[in-house]
């Protein structure tokens, strides 16, 4: 694992527009669960990513102190809270963001990490409008190292990415 998140780093490092962040320590805490080891392994090798800084279309790999939970962003902090609490199995109380496109607002496209430990790691396409609706938050990677290569494999001319076949969150 560490090879393979090693290589795709130094080939974001030598990109032009893409830079590596320093290690910034690990994100805090989970409750409940563990971070998963992929995404500790990210942390210990850099601090976040910026891809295609000056593109229209660039990408901000959140640091450890940005990984954090997805609905307070995309839904607001009392709908996220009402949802927790009404319905505490669905797959949105476990989603964090791990990357946002643009200018990191909440109307701009989003992946977030699963982490509840039935399906830790896989990554889904977040929009503001859709988040948490099924049918509409398609698995993009099942892992770090996938969410790079789709980051990466992104246009970030016209903001078009790479067609997925992992179906969707809800699935």
């Amino acid at each position: 694992m560490t090879g393979d998140l090693s290589a795709i780093l130094a080939e974001i490092a030598g990109r032009p527009g893409c830079r590596v962040l320093p290690p910034a320590g690990q994100p805090p805490s989970i409750p409940d669960w563990d971070v998963p080891q992929d995404i500790a392994e990210f942390y210990r090798l850099c601090g976040g990513l910026l891809l295609f800084d000056q593109a229209p279309y660039a990408w901000r790999v959140s640091g450890p102190s940005g990984l954090v939970p997805a609905s307070p962003r995309l839904l607001t902090p009392d709908l996220a809270a009402r949802v927790a609490v009404e319905y505490p199995d669905d797959l949105t109380n476990g989603c964090y963001v791990i990357a946002d496109g643009g200018n990191g607002m909440s109307t701009e496209p989003h992946v977030v990490v699963d982490l509840h430990p039935a399906r830790a790691g896989r990554c889904y396409a977040a929009f503001w409008d859709t988040y948490g609706l099924v049918d509409q938050m398609p698995v993009v990677a099942r892992d770090v190292a996938g969410l790079l290569r789709w980051l990466l494999a992104s246009d970030p001319q016209t903001g078009d990415a790479p067609d997925t076949a992992y179906g969707d969150a809800y699935d």
